[in-house]
């Protein structure tokens, strides 16, 4: 039997009961990096377990010889070195694999990057789409960004700590520096951070801060039109008549700070909301 285990993301706490008492009767554990893997394994005191290395340079041989030993009733546990496998982990291939051959693994859920940070996103009945990594060329991803103009859903992107840089600029040149992100690096570990904010303001937050340039990242683009109407109910009555009249006679950020030293309100939310009765 197979199963295809979630582990911890960072904090290596979040592991399901089930999933360590399956890891403990496990007779192979396939590992993505086995270093990494014996770190969890000997935290929660599972030693002595036959440990192999299964990662996308080996997964069509190593595949195979999981066939072998499912027929030999072993029982077999897939882990990457953090959250499920088979998003953007290995473990894809190998579930193809066995069910071309009418084997189906049982999952065990638990961490992911992507959910954990879409339960504080703050978005309300708002659709989301899992994409990963962007391509690595700038062209590419700048590509790939337009199909996100004006979608009303969410988008959900990992990235890496030497590209989180490069992966912002391209938000801010194909979707605009006003473009609502929610960041989330490091999730789990001891220097999470976790912000919402437009692309310009969060590419200035990380380029100030080096050490905010370190470890993993997940990037919710928000969508434009489903987070300006949002964002308009953050609004007080006074407010919104007050920027729609300054705005007929100012550009649009002159009316912005002149509302926000009259009346208040955040600087994007009254930003965003001209930019919704123009639209």
């Amino acid at each position: 039997m197979l199963y295809v285990c979630a582990t911890p993301i960072g904090n290596l706490a979040d592991i399901t009961l089930r999933a360590l008492e399956i890891l403990k009767n496990a007779d192979i554990i396939l590992c993505e990096d086995t270093r990494n893997s014996q770190k969890l394994l000997s935290h929660h005191g599972i030693i002595n377990k036959k440990l192999v290395a299964f990662h996308e340079h080996n997964e069509n041989e190593v595949s195979q010889s999981v066939l072998q030993w499912l027929e030999q009733n072993l029982t077999i546990v897939q882990i990457s070195d953090a959250g499920t496998p088979g998003i953007s982990d290995p473990g894809a291939r190998l579930c193809n694999i066995l069910s071309s051959h009418n084997i189906y693994p049982h999952p065990l859920p638990g961490a992911c990057a992507y959910i954990t940070l879409l339960s504080v996103s703050g978005m309300v009945n708002t659709s989301s789409l899992f994409f990963g990594f962007l391509p690595n060329k700038t062209s590419q991803r700048q590509k790939q960004l337009l199909f996100w103009q004006e979608v009303d859903y969410a988008v959900a992107l990992y990235e890496s700590p030497h590209r989180i840089c490069d992966c912002l600029k391209d938000i801010i040149q194909v979707l605009g520096d006003d473009r609502m992100l929610v960041m989330g690096r490091e999730l789990t570990k001891q220097f999470e951070t976790i912000r919402k904010s437009s692309a310009g303001e969060l590419l200035q937050f990380i380029e100030s801060d080096h050490n905010q340039q370190r470890g993993e990242f997940v990037i919710l683009i928000l969508p434009r039109i489903r987070e300006q109407a949002l964002a308009s109910d953050e609004l007080s009555t006074e407010q919104k008549s007050t920027v729609r009249l300054l705005a007929t006679e100012l550009p649009a950020k002159k009316a912005v700070n002149l509302t926000h030293k009259l009346c208040g309100g955040n600087k994007d939310t009254l930003y965003n909301y001209l930019l919704t009765l123009k639209a």
